[in-house]
């Protein structure tokens, strides 16, 4: 393996997780390796900096919309 290269980690799943991992990966807009990546961070404890950014900023969005949301039903 080069230097920097990343080692590849691989294993089987149920079909469910696989049916599941799609489904983030089409609302998130993030890769299969990305999503992987995350659960085994979290899992091991560590918090990739990148991952709590782009949360956030779905919090915020996510905020954002129902603050609209809810203007629109108490008017």
């Amino acid at each position: 393996m080069g230097k920097g290269q990343k080692p590849m980690v691989g294993a089987r799943v149920p079909h469910h997780w696989k049916d599941q991992m799609e489904g983030i990966t089409q609302e998130t807009g993030k890769s299969e390796s990305e999503i992987v990546r995350e659960a085994l961070a979290q899992y091991l404890g560590r918090t990739d900096l990148d991952s709590v950014e782009s949360l956030m900023k779905r919090v915020a969005t996510l905020e954002r919309q129902l603050k609209k949301l809810s203007q629109l039903v108490t008017s």
